[in-house]
């Protein structure tokens, strides 16, 4: 009646929406009509079951609204379902005849952020409740899981919970729930796709998909306004293991290539619609996220934390012959960075972040500590002097700034208490903070000299906090950040004395090759 020209996409999703179980997820790339089809089942599932009831649910209750308006909409319009509204209630909630709980309506629309407590249903569908606006920050993303969590005690016995969208960060909803097992059929816009970096003079690349038609595929060049799609300059040679491609003309050094092939819906985006959506896509993180179904952040990651190297070894303290060293497997430690991110003050947040860093005789960085201290400024303090002593570190760098200014006094006093030779320098931040982090981090990234105990990367929230921060953004999650920066940017202090000792404290042995006093004859 619509004269549509459905795609066989659609009707794979039909197909699964009526055999799939009680928990899944449904993720299709942007403009899919993913919700189109989802107010279609509903109105379905209603013609067939009068006493059904569906709470559909989004991000905010305007956008709620409009799954439940197109169902409403579509029932009054079907000629199969002529007759069914009851009433002549609003598009918010509404019930068809033969439903009889007062209570709750066949169809009723909330916002996430909406109270749905007292709410009774069959099915829930949660269409596009992750949007950009809710999963910024850990706490924003930590709220929304909160607010779905409660559709467990709303669902009836043996109902069903329905996810339905497109990731919009790197631990988006979609893919948590997909490894708890929910049931998923993932449909992105190219069914294949492989991705290299031009080197300015190669041509052609092997694929690791098969290509039988030269229309089949889909060249790719960069994002944003310089986006290009090749218009048939390049030749194909198909192949069982994947096709060759010979480009006509060398794409720019460091350029990105997508090559691509599977598009599920050719009749609507056409080349020229993958050129226009390539060009207003301001990352590559926009286009993997919302058309490749990829879980990325939409901005650009400016810290990757995937360029970090990771390790688990511990470091060895060896004494032998009078002198002391630090080694890590076969890498010799000749410098050490220790800086105390005090956050007491702060009126976004009760953590302090510690960060110990060593270096190596080549110069790689080791980010071995860091910790979230809790507590009054005396048990800051002295878990502070229980890593100082564990690791031997010579000098602490208190970044100061409001009632913190006090730390340094109290980090003194615990260490004379525990008779720690160590000091303490203290420092009041008046560089930009976005300036400083990225002068300290990208370097180091790029270079590949930057490696992480699995602790630090893995288990503190360091790697999420790198994906997450956004250069000049204000009141973001950034203490790690700060105290790891600082503790790039700070010279290195040489590891070369015992730190802690029992009785009175011992001069320390300086055990550097290159110490002590020399003279040296200048010429200018």
């Amino acid at each position: 009646m619509q004269g549509w020209n459905v795609p066989d996409f659609h009707l794979a999703i039909c197909d699964w929406l009526e055999n799939r179980g009680r928990k899944s997820a449904l993720k299709v790339f942007r403009g899919g009509a993913k919700s189109t089809i989802l107010a279609v089942y509903q109105a379905w599932k209603l013609r067939d079951s009068f006493g059904y009831r569906f709470l559909d649910r989004s991000a905010d209750d305007g956008t709620a609204i409009k799954l439940s308006a197109d169902t409403k909409n579509i029932i009054e319009r079907h000629p199969l379902c002529r007759g069914m509204i009851k009433g002549k209630k609003g598009v918010e909630r509404f019930s068809i005849e033969g439903h009889q709980d007062i209570r709750n309506a066949s169809v009723t629309a909330y916002g996430i952020m909406s109270n749905a407590t007292s709410s009774r249903a069959d099915e829930i569908i949660n269409d596009d409740t992750e949007v950009p606006k809710n999963i910024q920050t850990p706490d924003t993303r930590r709220t929304l899981r909160e607010r779905l969590s409660e559709e467990t005690h709303i669902i009836t016995p043996g109902g069903k919970i329905l996810y339905v969208g497109t990731d919009h960060t790197h631990n988006s909803i979609y893919d948590e729930k997909i490894k708890d097992g929910y049931e998923s059929l993932i449909i992105p816009l190219f069914g294949s796709g492989m991705r290299v970096i031009s080197d300015g003079h190669t041509t052609v690349f092997r694929l690791d998909f098969p290509v039988k038609e030269k229309e089949d595929l889909y060249v790719m060049c960069g994002i944003g306004r310089y986006a290009r799609v090749l218009a048939w300059q390049y030749e194909i040679e198909p192949g069982d293991g994947g096709a060759k491609v010979k480009l006509h003309e060398y794409i720019e050094e460091g350029n990105t290539i997508d090559f691509a092939a599977g598009n599920v819906w050719t009749e609507r985006f056409n080349r020229a619609e993958i050129l226009f959506r390539r060009q207003e896509c301001k990352t590559l993180n926009a286009w993997d996220s919302q058309y490749m179904l990829k879980a990325r952040p939409v901005h650009e990651i400016r810290l990757n934390p995937e360029r970090i190297s990771v390790y688990s070894e511990m470091p060895v303290i060896r004494f032998a012959n009078g002198a002391i060293s630090m080694t890590l497997g076969a890498q010799l430690f000749t410098g050490c960075r220790a800086v105390w991110d005090c956050s007491l003050g702060k009126a976004d947040s009760d953590d302090s972040a510690f960060a110990a860093m060593f270096q190596d005789t080549r110069g790689h960085l080791y980010w071995h500590v860091l910790d979230v201290l809790k507590g009054d400024p005396f048990e800051q303090c002295r878990r502070v002097a229980e890593r100082v002593a564990e690791l031997q570190i010579p000098s602490v760098t208190v970044l100061t700034r409001g009632v913190g200014g006090f730390l340094p006094a109290i980090l003194r006093r615990v260490f004379a208490e525990q008779r720690i030779q160590c000091g303490v320098k203290e420092k009041v931040e008046k560089q930009n903070k976005s300036d400083k982090i990225l002068g300290a981090f990208e370097p180091a990234l790029a270079a590949g000299i930057l490696h992480a105990h699995s602790s630090v990367l893995l288990d503190s929230g360091l790697s999420e906090q790198m994906r997450d921060w956004i250069p000049g953004k204000q009141n973001q999650p950034d203490d790690f950040l700060d105290a790891g920066s600082e503790s790039i940017l700070e010279l290195p202090v040489k590891i070369g004395k015992v730190v802690k000792t029992e009785g009175p404290l011992r001069e320390r042995q300086e055990w550097r090759q290159y110490s002590g006093t020399y003279e040296v004859q200048t010429s200018f």
